[in-house]
């Protein structure tokens, strides 16, 4: 499954890059810390599943979600718990992971 991770925090991308380079199904094509390079990408190439941030600094991970056109399945990454409801309104969202990210609660999320 092609993947790709959006967020703002350098430790954050690093951190879910070593749990999907542990993870035989994921590939991952491209990690962003601007969500509008994110689109660009998305316009151009096919991807399976993205790994989203919540607050980012150039929109809110919902705004992404709504810029896109047939989203694929999105994976929500945040500090924050109070977005859980909010998040389950959309049908591309299939998990929501709360920083820090364990490895057990990744491997579950994946499997959605």
């Amino acid at each position: 499954m092609n993947c790709i991770i959006i967020d703002d925090e350098k430790m954050a991308r690093a951190i879910i890059e070593k749990m999907i380079e542990n993870t035989h199904q994921l590939n991952l094509l491209q990690e962003f810390s601007n969500a509008m390079h994110a689109i660009k990408y998305l316009n151009q190439n096919e991807v399976d599943l993205i790994f989203l941030d919540i607050h980012m600094p150039d929109f809110t991970g919902f705004d992404f979600i709504q810029t896109i056109k047939n989203p694929p399945k999105i994976i929500l990454v945040t500090s924050d718990k109070n977005f859980a409801i909010e998040a389950f309104e959309y049908e591309c969202i299939v998990d929501y992971l709360v920083k820090p990210i364990t490895e057990d609660r990744f491997q579950k999320a994946i499997q959605k």
